[in-house]
Formats: C-alpha cells, sequence, structure tokens
C-alpha cells in the first residue's frame, strides 16, 4: 500500500496559466474515467536504497520502478527534472518474451546438464519468459499514458523538455495527448528516426522509421544546447582559399547544368548569365 498520495499538478504560480486537468481535449470512451485518478493523487511508496556506484555530490540516482510512483518521489522531495525521454509500450498487439534458460540455476544445473546430454532438440532447453505485453485496448492505454505524462509533468521544471518515441500505432493520438498536456504552442519538432533500410513488403509500404515528440515545458524559458562536432580533415581542406582576415572559403562551380548541359540564360541587373 502507499504510504501517500502526492498531487499531480503543482500549485498555481501568480500570472501563470494552468491547464484545467478535468476538461479534456481529447475525447474517447474512458477519457473521463482519469479525473478520480487525478484528483487522488500519484501513489507514494516507500525507497530502499539498492547499491551505490562511483562517488559524486551530485545526487544523480536511478530509480527502479513505475513511472508514476517514482514521480511522486520526486515530487514530494522538491526534485525537478530538465530532461525527459519517454520510450514506452506502442501498442502494437504484441507481447515481448526474452529466452531464459534453466541450465543456468545452478541449483539444478547438474540435473540439467545430465538431461541435455539426452535432448537434441534445441528448444527444449530454454523457455521464454514474458517480459512485457504490449496488448492495450486504445483507451486504456490512453489513459494509461495521460496518467503518467501529467506525472511527468508535475516534476519538470520550467525549462525542461520532453522527447516522446513512438510508432505509427498510436503515435497519432498520443501527439493529441502531449498537446493538451503541455499546449500546442509548445510543440518544437517531429523528429524521424529510420530505424531500418527500406523493406520489400508486398503487400503494404514498409514500416521501417519511428517518431520522437518534442516539447518543452514552457514557451520561450527552455534548455537548448546545440551540439558541435570538430570537422574532419577531409572537409576542412576543402577550404584552401584564404581572404584578408585569414578566414577559409573554398571555390566551387555555382553554374546550373540546365536542358542538355547548355545552362540557363537569363539577365540580371542588365547583365545576362554565360
Amino acid at each position: 500500500m502507499p504510504m501517500k498520495y502526492v498531487p499531480f499538478v503543482p500549485e498555481p504560480i501568480e500570472g501563470q496559466a494552468v491547464l484545467s486537468n478535468f476538461n479534456r481535449i481529447l475525447k474517447y470512451r474512458g477519457a473521463d474515467d482519469m479525473s478520480m485518478v487525478l484528483r487522488r493523487g500519484m501513489p507514494l511508496y516507500g525507497m530502499e536504497k539498492k547499491e551505490t556506484v562511483g562517488k559524486t555530490n551530485s545526487g544523480n540516482m536511478v530509480i527502479r520502478g513505475e513511472c508514476v510512483s517514482a514521480c511522486a518521489y520526486l515530487k514530494e522531495q522538491g526534485i525537478q527534472v530538465d530532461l525527459v525521454y519517454v520510450d514506452p509500450p506502442f501498442a502494437s498487439g504484441a507481447d515481448y518474451a526474452k529466452k531464459v534458460y534453466v541450465r543456468r540455476n545452478p541449483k539444478i544445473a547438474e540435473a540439467i546438464a545430465i538431461a541435455e546430454e539426452e535432448l537434441e532438440i534445441e528448444e527444449l532447453k530454454a523457455f521464454e519468459e514474458k517480459m512485457y505485453g504490449d496488448i492495450w485496448d486504445k483507451e486504456k492505454y490512453l489513459n494509461w499514458m495521460y496518467e503518467n505524462l501529467m506525472a511527468i509533468k508535475s516534476v519538470m521544471s520550467e525549462t525542461a523538455s520532453i522527447y516522446m518515441h513512438l510508432d505509427y500505432h498510436i503515435g497519432h493520438y498520443v501527439k493529441i495527448l502531449l498537446d493538451e498536456i503541455f499546449g500546442e504552442d509548445n510543440f518544437r519538432n517531429e523528429i524521424i528516426w529510420k530505424r531500418a533500410t527500406a523493406h520489400s513488403d508486398a503487400e503494404f509500404y514498409g514500416n521501417n522509421f519511428d517518431c520522437i515528440y518534442f516539447y518543452t515545458k514552457s514557451q520561450v524559458d527552455y534548455i537548448f544546447n546545440t551540439v558541435y562536432q570538430p570537422y574532419d580533415d577531409a572537409y576542412i581542406a576543402r577550404f584552401n582559399r584564404s581572404d584578408p582576415n585569414g578566414r577559409k572559403w573554398d571555390s566551387g562551380n555555382l553554374t546550373a547544368k540546365g536542358l542538355q548541359g547548355g545552362g540557363y540564360d537569363y539577365e540580371y541587373k542588365g547583365y545576362r548569365s554565360l
């Protein structure tokens, strides 16, 4: 049982517009079922320290647990996060499993080793353990996602950003939830992640990419750090000319080939192109 319930939404700040939790924008069967869950708050459970890795004074930590309960702990401790990346189940209708080799159990390793000598079929030496199910009723999935996103928003700082990784199964619905929770004006970009080369599917176009939806908590006061990388030597070698100030530049042919390789014929400020 939880020790207590922590409110989903921070106290309103004077002069700041606060989204109403119970006036849903996306309407579907069961959408209003979340109202009592939100009023109750996030369940807060006791935390148990498992291990310490390295030496740091920054307070970094990994919480092993369910998202809403982890957010309840962060909010109760007054901890805010600046960056969120969510890679949830995609409501794909599949179960995901991992293969578990029973011979790894030391208590029965000897007996299994003897039995395996008589087994020729590899499948009989292992069994599958379901890691998690991705079989969802669409309405239940959206309610689950709404609850998690509201919990996440409650612990995000005003300068925070969130990236939501989904695919074609449910992403278009969750995009509307994100608009509702974080505001359409705080949508920054849709990032297309190509996860595979083109597929030769005979019955439909190949599904070879996922989408990552990028939102910020606030309209203008958000953090976005541009990543710079050094140029490689081959790129730098192209710029083999310098201007009087020492700035490097490259000389290239800017003419267009046009039809039949003859270029384009036009006039600009009294001069005709060659």
